[in-house]
């Protein structure tokens, strides 16, 4: 897979210290000052405070990990096809729901959510995507804010459920025509459930994701409103190679601050700190990368995740 620049996460365990480093300074220069200059770097303080205690966390992959098989699907009446089958017959399939569990301190704006998983080979094979979800040209259901149910056609194609009441809300969109054969009611919904209740509420967000037949996938979300409690749900469903017991992969969550909110907190303190910390004051991709939160978690070795049967 050829990886977007753009994906490549930035180095967490440096941003932390760099807000370590940028708390102290402004500290130290608040305490040589009075008066209203005193008040500004208060704010810039609280600002970088703030930010350097935002957290975003995985949930545990193995709450919501099941086996596909040809009887799962006959069990909820659908039929695979001929070329369905004979995938099954290559490989394991499997429906994986990772969730991240971001949690912004109050003033805090952010300008991205960006997460990337990277799944291990052994020898010459690792699992691979064969679908995710929210993609890019699932947005515009996810962006209206009701509540979906996801299921797999026979096609292995996704299929999203809505209430009754909310499809009236997807018809007059301008996408809807388009999608219309795989949107339906949850209750005529002709597909295997694999993710109930994924409902997105960020705002008017920009969604962004790659990785569909790769090892590697990636989700990007800009300018999502972070409000309380928010938890975000990315489905996968994955081809594994026949008889493997466990997966192991890496993911990496992070947090950019939106720039223009970051050098308007700081304000004039950025003119007084030393070279390598007013050096990340350079381009906007620069001071949202260095300045990124975010967690890396391995799932490897012993902590493998194990694959359930069917």
């Amino acid at each position: 897979m050829t990886v977007n620049p753009n994906s490549i996460p930035p180095n967490l365990e440096e941003s932390q210290q760099l807000l370590t480093d940028l708390l102290e300074e402004v500290t130290r220069q608040s305490a040589d000052l009075a008066g209203g200059q005193a008040e500004d770097l208060a704010r810039g303080k609280t600002a970088v405070r703030c930010l350097k205690e935002t957290t975003v966390t995985f949930g545990d992959p193995r709450s919501r990990l099941i086996p596909l098989t040809a009887e799962e699907f006959e069990g909820q009446g659908v039929e695979l096809n001929y070329q369905t089958r004979q995938l099954m017959n290559q490989f394991d399939f499997y429906s994986l729901v990772l969730s991240v569990n971001p949690r912004p301190q109050e003033n805090v704006i952010i300008a991205r959510l960006e997460c990337k998983i990277n799944f291990h080979s052994e020898g010459n094979e690792a699992p691979i995507v064969h679908r995710l979800c929210p993609d890019s040209q699932w947005q515009w259901i996810v962006k209206s804010g009701v509540e979906i149910s996801l299921g797999l056609d026979a096609n292995l194609d996704i299929q999203a459920g809505v209430d009754a009441a909310d499809l009236s809300k997807l018809v007059n969109l301008p996408q809807y025509n388009e999608f219309k054969a795989n949107v339906g009611t949850k209750d005529r919904l002709k597909a295997f459930t694999v993710l109930e209740g994924l409902k997105y509420q960020l705002g008017k967000f920009e969604l962004f994701a790659q990785g569909k037949d790769c090892s590697e996938c990636f989700w990007r979300i800009e300018k999502p409103q972070l409000l309380g409690r928010s938890q975000i749900e990315f489905n996968l469903i994955l081809k594994v190679p026949k008889g493997w017991e466990a997966i192991a992969f890496t993911g990496e969550v992070w947090i950019e601050p939106d720039v223009d909110w970051w050098n308007r907190e700081l304000g004039d303190a950025i003119d007084a700190l030393p070279g390598y910390l007013k050096d990340k004051f350079g381009s906007e991709r620069t001071i949202a990368r260095s300045f990124a939160v975010g967690q890396k978690e391995e799932w490897v070795g012993r902590h493998k995740i194990v694959l359930p049967r069917g």
